[in-house]
């Protein structure tokens, strides 16, 4: 487990999404995610893990107070209660769980809650805490893990394309049928096709904060994670593939059905196949949000790399009653004046 802090002063440190790198709040010294990074695996002399931590958590030492740290059992990440270090655990991200692509933050906290603020500005009837200053403190960044695949596919397939026209002269009408010939063949390369890893958040609501431009992917570095949390994978390879070589065979029929603009097709033969190449375990940024009323949990995620949301806002039930009401008296109220003018 390493401690992230600056090399000058000793202060705990972060990456900063704004800058792409790392600044201290203290001394002001700035670092490329390169030169920390390196700096803190020189300085790390590792940590031992208790055995006293509850069940599905795993307790640390943090290796700047000493103080025990309680991570759960799918999390990369920490912050020290105490001296409030961030904390990357290095042993598990080692092997199999060790990450091969990322893409860093770029959307920091500031801007995250300001879109959350920007977005519930719309929507009416939301509880009286729902933006209050302790619910945008709860504005957390999460690295989420995803895998990443690429094909070789072999197009195969042949169609009719049928194109009518119908007009009218005089009292006849006529229709004109052309039946064409549709033959596709030959190699695609399909990049980063991707599925999330991850069972216990709404992939849905996760998949709805739109793409990540996927140019700016990067190989994996620990020092990208401090600061934030990030969760190793619970869906293993083996579980996701199929998942993975279905949008891989969908992108090809969409594909193939793009080139083939016809009004009708028919008599389809696909024949296509396709062979996976590479498989990567990715890490992508997402700034989350939850809000619990009546029990039920609500949502807000920002994706960090693009700034795109989505959410879903509570409606509090007393607000809608009051207003109800409100509405009533009113209507009321004109009904009452409307009468007066008549008599």
């Amino acid at each position: 487990m390493a401690n992230y802090k600056c090399p000058k002063c000793g202060a705990p440190i972060v990456f900063k999404p704004e800058i792409g790198g790392f600044k201290c709040d203290y001394c002001y010294s700035s670092f490329s995610e390169a030169e920390l990074t390196s700096a803190v695996e020189n300085a790390s002399k590792g940590v031992s893990e208790t055995t006293q931590a509850p069940s599905g958590m795993q307790g640390y030492q943090c290796g700047n107070c000493g103080a025990e740290v309680v991570v759960g059992d799918t999390s990369h990440t920490a912050f020290c209660f105490y001296c409030h270090s961030p904390i990357v655990i290095g042993d598990r991200l080692k092997n199999e769980f060790k990450p091969d692509l990322i893409i860093p933050f770029k959307i920091d906290k500031k801007t995250a809650i300001q879109k959350f603020l920007n977005w519930a500005k719309g929507k009416k009837y939301t509880p009286n805490d729902f933006t209050s200053t302790m619910q945008q403190e709860k504005m957390t960044g999460v690295y989420l893990p995803y895998w990443f695949a690429n094909y070789d596919a072999h197009v195969d397939y042949t169609a009719e394309g049928i194109e009518q026209r119908t007009w009218t002269s005089g009292r006849k009408e006529y229709t004109e049928t052309k039946t064409y010939q549709i033959k596709r063949s030959g190699s695609v390369e399909l990049e980063n096709i991707n599925a999330l890893a991850f069972d216990k958040i709404d992939s849905n609501l996760i998949n709805a904060v739109g793409k990540f431009d996927l140019d700016e992917i990067q190989k994996f570095s620990p020092g990208y994670l401090a600061g934030f949390f990030s969760e190793q994978y619970n869906k293993n390879a083996e579980e996701i593939v199929p998942m993975l070589d279905e949008k891989a065979h969908q992108e090809i029929k969409y594909q193939i059905a793009a080139s083939c603009q016809y009004s009708r097709v028919r008599n389809e033969v696909n024949n296509s196949t396709i062979q996976r190449t590479a498989l990567r375990y990715t890490l992508l940024p997402t700034w989350v949000l939850s809000y619990i009323y009546k029990g039920k949990p609500y949502i807000f995620a920002v994706n960090g790399q693009t700034g795109d949301v989505m959410g879903e806002a509570p409606l509090s039930t007393a607000k809608i009653a009051v207003s109800s009401v409100i509405k009533g008296l009113v209507l009321a109220g004109l009904l009452i004046l409307g009468g007066m003018f008549l008599w």
